[in-house]
């Protein structure tokens, strides 16, 4: 931690693993993951391997829901012992109501009498996109940022983030309602893969691969002509691991020093994208 004694809260939709979580003294909120009339906490009650294993055996799409006021506020409480400050990362808040269920905790707490500043800062990402961004909040509290100054940088992070990926299926989407059964079957039956990114807050469209290779070859694209290749790109798979190993040699082929992470798609984002997605999260060039 740095001098500023700051500490860093989130929750489990960044899909940080726990171990480096703890490592980075950062306190991870779990989600809730829901099949039919059971209810699981993310990453201490169920995996991201176990979700996915449970989701292709169910008819009906699981759910999830964010952390109550509740969980936060125990997390503050926690997190207060031993800060002068406390910085709360949360999914985007045009996805999920996370966001202002931190802030109803922190309003709670200091309306108790928790005089530690709480900042709650809207990432606009989730899943990997913003785990990359905890990891440079982290990375800016161990040098001794305030967090005011933490905040400054990461909005300007924000806009430099580049979240690709490519689905298997859209599936999911048609359960979800996403998508016209008709367009989903279509889609598959075709072997159409549809291309994503996500901005402003928002997953969207921007192209269509014929097959997975196609659609992985073009997600990598973008890190070559966009990615400051000096640092970190995380390549993000759900349950997929295989794919995720050959987008980490395309990369590799045209960016042999590049610093490559492998990491699980949680169920928090896992239940839209569904089985097979992979992608990458970068920093874009400044």
């Amino acid at each position: 931690m740095g001098s500023g004694k700051i500490r860093l809260i989130t929750h489990t939709g960044c899909d940080m693993p726990l171990k480096e979580a703890r490592a980075l003294h950062i306190g991870m909120v779990p989600d809730k993951v829901i099949f039919g009339d059971t209810e699981y906490r993310n990453m201490t009650e169920i995996t991201a391997d176990e979700f996915y294993g449970k989701m292709a055996n169910t008819r009906e799409l699981p759910t999830s829901s964010g952390p109550s006021v509740g969980d936060f506020v125990r997390a503050f409480r926690e997190a207060a012992k031993d800060a002068d400050e406390i910085l709360c990362l949360m999914i985007t808040s045009r996805m999920s109501g996370c966001y202002s269920t931190a802030v109803a905790a922190a309003g709670t707490v200091k309306r108790q009498g928790l005089e530690v500043p709480i900042y709650v800062y809207d990432t606009q990402q989730c899943s990997h996109g913003m785990a990359q961004m905890v990891r440079a909040a982290a990375g800016m509290a161990e040098k001794g940022d305030s967090a005011s100054q933490i905040i400054e940088k990461l909005t300007d992070l924000q806009s430099r983030m580049g979240v690709y990926f490519v689905l298997e299926s859209l599936k999911n989407a048609r359960k979800g309602g996403r998508v016209g059964a008709i367009k989903a079957l279509a889609a598959d039956a075709l072997g159409i893969k549809p291309l994503l990114l996500f901005s402003d807050g928002l997953v969207r469209d921007y192209a269509v691969a014929r097959g997975m290779a196609d659609g992985m070859e073009r997600v990598a694209s973008r890190f070559f002509t966009e990615g400051d290749q000096e640092k970190t790109v995380t390549v993000f798979h759900a349950a997929a691991l295989e794919r995720a190993e050959e987008m980490k040699k395309i990369l590799l082929r045209e960016v042999p020093g590049a610093v490559i992470r492998i990491e699980s798609v949680g169920p928090v984002i896992g239940i839209y994208t569904g089985s097979g997605c992979v992608g990458i999260a970068f920093t874009k060039k400044a």
